[in-house]
């Protein structure tokens, strides 16, 4: 028995000491799954990469003419053929220097080290989410899962004159109560945040918005929000202080303290990261916006 202890203790240092894979995704993602504190998680590529910025880099050099062609094109219907060959390009591109990189391959080294198994879906041509769990039953669930996602995505793409927000149009499954349920219940948040969720969105509440005002009110009221209810970036509680949330927050962060020497406090100043994002959501939404505007115009110039 010890000897099967040396080795899990080994591998898990091993596995936190590997820097192709971000801290934040180790604990949230990885070792969520891998003590038993959620059934799945999910982190996105290229944004959770280490090298991110590079690989978008990359990607985005190959393909300014392309855009800046489409950009320049009055031709509706031309534009459109424009369109879907730069989505074939960058779905190439995403291949050749995500999917085959080094740090990928990290990933599904210790995916397969760690007794995780994988599932990938590409939400945008740059965008992939990809889903780490252990039964092979959440996979079945997770491919059904995709399959109704394209669907609601191929619903709304085909109606005329649809007037929604752009992160809606983006990911409208998001309004779809059903999606966003089944999705929460795979990743094992508590079912009250599910729900409160999924009415906010298909009823177009701006869920950010309400998690940061819930925030800044608790500290107007000389109280503060559970960092333990923010477990992972990708989760909003229904509330600061939800103490079904917080369990699995303070699960994780006992089993990295039982097992991992250290490993608790790192993830608890990502608790606090967590926490702040949230408070700060319109901000941070509104600066990603500037950023990718920004980054856009820079490559039309440049062209």
């Amino acid at each position: 028995m010890s000897i099967l202890v040396n080795f899990m203790s080994e591998l898990l240092r091993s596995f936190m000491e590997d820097k192709r894979i971000l801290d934040r995704v180790k604990f949230e993602d990885y070792l969520s799954v891998y003590f038993d504190v959620r059934p799945a998680s999910f982190f996105t590529m290229v944004a959770e990469l280490p090298n991110a910025r590079e690989l978008g880099a990359k990607i985005d050099l190959e393909c300014k003419d392309d855009l800046a062609l489409i950009m320049s094109t009055r031709d509706i219907q031309l534009r459109g053929e424009l369109i879907i060959e730069l989505r074939k390009k960058i779905d190439e591109l995403f291949k050749k220097y995500v999917l085959e990189s080094d740090v990928f391959k990290a990933h599904e080294y210790w995916a397969k080290k760690l007794g995780l198994r994988m599932e990938m879906d590409k939400v945008r041509p740059s965008i992939c989410e990809v889903y780490l769990f252990k039964d092979k039953n959440v996979g079945k669930r997770l491919k059904n899962l995709f399959y109704i996602r394209r669907e609601i995505r191929r619903a709304i793409y085909q109606m005329q004159n649809i007037s929604l927000p752009p992160s809606l149009l983006a990911y409208p499954e998001e309004l779809s109560s059903k999606f966003v349920s089944e999705l929460g219940s795979i990743l094992g948040y508590p079912e009250c945040c599910v729900k409160r969720y999924a009415e906010e969105r298909a009823s177009g509440i701006y869920v950010e918005g309400r998690i940061s005002e819930q925030i800044k009110n608790l500290r107007m009221a000389g109280d503060k929000p559970n960092v333990f209810s923010f477990f992972s970036s990708n989760f909003i509680p229904h509330d600061p202080k939800c103490e079904k949330a917080a369990e699995l927050g303070i699960k994780l962060y006992e089993a990295l303290r039982k097992h991992i020497p250290g490993a608790h406090q790192k993830y608890y100043v990502i608790l606090e990261e967590n926490v702040s994002t949230a408070e700060n959501f319109p901000e941070v939404i509104k600066s990603y916006r500037q950023f990718a505007e920004s980054r856009l115009r820079d490559l039309l110039m440049h062209t």
